[in-house]
């Protein structure tokens, strides 16, 4: 079968509009068959082999159940940066690189280390991205999950990375351990209410991951904060990703702790979604 002939049985098989197709057929080409898609115009009649065209085939099913294509071929770029994810972790977000763009922004003249936590933080996108874009930051990687840690872990060294992973449980005790003096994270924050609203294909990456308690949207940042009392050194940040829906309930969450050097910033949605909270 012809590199054009398997392109039109794509168009044929998916719901979906001829470009949304040619461009999902030149991913799987180029990142689960290692064959360039500039084929398809310079040599349309080009015979693909039996593996290739059994791989090719085997993704239509899952990509028409609106299956993320990144965790297809396993990667997403952030920042510049290919992560290695699965179905363990979320795939990351471009409002995340905002999230991150802030912290760097904030710390690009430092020249001593810093010691900085990304809680909750899944393939390590956050930590590990700081780390390749600033080396003075002492960057720590944790999360509940030991499958997420293991992606982080695969992303540590894929992207040969300096930085630590440790399990930690938002909802354990806090005991003081290393001061730190930046936190950040992007904790689970969607209500279960919102789960009809967000993309089908979300359906698919980790519940734990996406939404908080239903009766207490606020949760793990409450338990952030409480975590950032402990162990963030004076004078100390956090940054974090919020939901906009329940900014008023931030608000009052941040007053609760009497915490008042607070900084928001819209994402590129003009949503209210980064704060900064310096102690």
């Amino acid at each position: 079968m012809t590199i054009i002939e398997l392109r039109n049985i794509y168009r044929k098989k998916l719901n979906l509009s001829h470009n949304e197709c040619d461009f999902i057929y030149k991913i799987i080409l180029e990142e689960l068959c290692s064959i360039d898609p500039i084929k398809i115009a310079l040599d349309p009649h080009c015979i693909i082999n039996q593996d290739s065209k059994k791989i090719i085939l085997d993704s239509l099913d899952p990509i028409s159940k609106n299956y993320p294509i990144d965790y297809l071929i396993n990667k997403k770029n952030f920042y510049g940066y290919d992560f290695y994810v699965n179905e363990d972790v979320l795939i990351p977000r471009p409002e995340t690189e905002e999230l991150v763009q802030w912290v760097l922004e904030d710390n690009i003249n430092i020249n001593k280390s810093k010691k900085l936590i990304d809680l909750c933080s899944g393939s390590g996108c956050i930590g590990i991205t700081i780390y390749k874009e600033n080396k003075n930051m002492d960057v720590t990687l944790s999360d509940v999950s030991e499958k997420a840690l293991e992606i982080c872990n695969k992303n540590k060294i894929k992207l040969a990375s300096n930085v630590k992973t440790i399990k930690l449980d938002l909802n354990s005790k806090f005991l003081p351990q290393n001061k730190y003096d930046i936190i950040v994270s992007n904790p689970p924050y969607l209500s279960p209410n919102e789960a009809n609203e967000i993309g089908k294909n979300v359906k698919y990456e980790p519940e734990t991951a996406l939404f908080a308690p239903s009766n207490d949207p606020l949760h793990y940042y409450k338990r952030i904060i409480e975590f950032a009392l402990i162990n963030l050194n004076k004078k100390g940040q956090i940054y974090l990703e919020i939901n906009p829906v329940f900014i008023k309930d931030f608000n009052q969450l941040l007053s609760d702790f009497n915490l008042n050097d607070v900084n928001f910033r819209d994402d590129f949605r003009g949503k209210k979604r980064l704060v900064k909270v310096s102690f």
